[in-house]
């Protein structure tokens, strides 16, 4: 979610508009839902990767979200940015011929009670009713035995392992299938591993190249640090491919340009 001088942006049209008003875009709040000043330690980690205003309030132990339009200071709490983005989902649906009313809506299997309740209260706030909450891992393992009861045996439970390493965290969950059911035998996650901290570990290498050059540290600005990781992002990508990948960064610090190769060798 974004905010300029004349509308909110929620969700494609955010990405456009970072760069030049990135102190007014929130961007993964799901990443922030359930936690509160107690969590300082996560904050940390949330805060590396994020580009607005933070405000902890000590009376309420709540966290919420500043943002300006025209000059106007508001404050969201981390439900009400979800109830917005859900909100947007919703009218996507109207507006298609399809009015919804009630979702099921999957959540990290580390979820706490508090997480899962701050997504209820942001389903409220979207106008809409959650009749069940499901953990990703159960979900993807349902979706998978859905396509494919035909090819279990009864006597026989068919062992599968799911790997899901996203942007910000890992998962592995093991389930077992038969015909008429399937049991989850174990999950595990890792909440703060995921791309975004391989993009961060090469940013702060490319970045103490850069300062060592120029004597100018780009991790101390923002601007610099998004570009630094969009860049890096599309190199990654790359990475997946060939042998070598650019990293290009024109004027990113007082006219001073980032211009580097990553090797597949090196990132690994």
């Amino acid at each position: 979610m974004a905010y300029t001088d004349s509308e909110r942006l929620i969700g494609e049209g955010v990405k456009t508009q970072i760069r030049r008003n990135f102190k007014n875009t929130v961007l993964f709040p799901m990443r922030f839902l359930g936690l509160n000043t107690a969590c300082e330690e996560q904050l940390k980690i949330e805060q590396k990767f994020t580009t607005h205003k933070i405000i902890k309030n000590a009376e309420t132990n709540k966290i919420t979200f500043s943002l300006t339009q025209m000059g106007t200071e508001h404050e969201f709490s981390v439900e009400q940015v979800m109830g917005f983005y859900l909100s947007k989902l919703k009218d996507f649906y109207t507006v298609s011929g399809i009015p919804v009313s009630e979702c099921v809506l999957t959540i990290p299997s580390y979820a706490s009670m508090v997480e899962r309740q701050a997504l209820l209260d942001a389903v409220g706030i979207a106008g809409l009713r959650c009749p069940r909450i499901i953990s990703e891992s159960t979900a993807i393992a349902l979706r998978y035995g859905f396509f494919r009861q035909k090819e279990f045996v009864k006597d026989k439970p068919r062992t599968v392992a799911f790997v899901d390493f996203g942007h910000s965290k890992t998962t592995i969950t093991i389930a077992q299938f038969t015909p008429d059911k399937v049991k989850i035998v174990c999950h595990h996650s890792e909440r703060n591993l995921g791309a975004r901290d391989f993009d961060y570990r090469v940013m702060q290498k490319l970045a103490a190249e850069f300062d060592k050059k120029f004597g100018d540290d780009p991790m101390e600005s923002p601007r610099c640090r998004l570009r630094m990781m969009e860049a890096i992002e599309t190199a990654r990508k790359r990475l997946s491919a060939d042998k070598e990948a650019p990293i290009n960064v024109d004027f990113l610090l007082n006219e001073e340009d980032l211009i580097r190769s990553l090797k597949k060798e090196e990132f690994e």
